[in-house]
């Protein structure tokens, strides 16, 4: 059987409910408690996952959610750092 490809959605979309998600739900606790450090969301399940690194929270959002959609935020900055979604078996993509 071929492998089944999920089309990526649109980067604008990410950071518009990444940013929604970010505001609503951690902004206040998180500005607070971990100002400097990075939050990968998942965009579908809403949940965050908190790192000194970016590349930290993606490892341990993505192993938490392997299919999952994020958006990455630099906490206490005003703007997305990063918007990432694996796909496929080997394939990765990064806008």
């Amino acid at each position: 059987m071929g492998q089944m490809t999920h089309p990526l959605p649109n980067p604008r979309v990410i950071a518009e409910r990444g940013t929604k998600i970010y505001e609503q739900k951690y902004r206040t606790d998180y500005e607070r408690e971990s100002r400097g450090r990075y939050a990968a969301i998942d965009i579908d399940s809403e949940c965050a996952y908190v790192a000194n690194y970016p590349e930290e929270a993606l490892a341990v959002a993505k192993a938490a959610a392997p299919h999952g959609t994020f958006y990455l935020v630099h906490i206490g900055s005003p703007a997305a750092f990063k918007i990432s979604r694996r796909t496929g078996r080997a394939h990765r993509r990064s806008v």
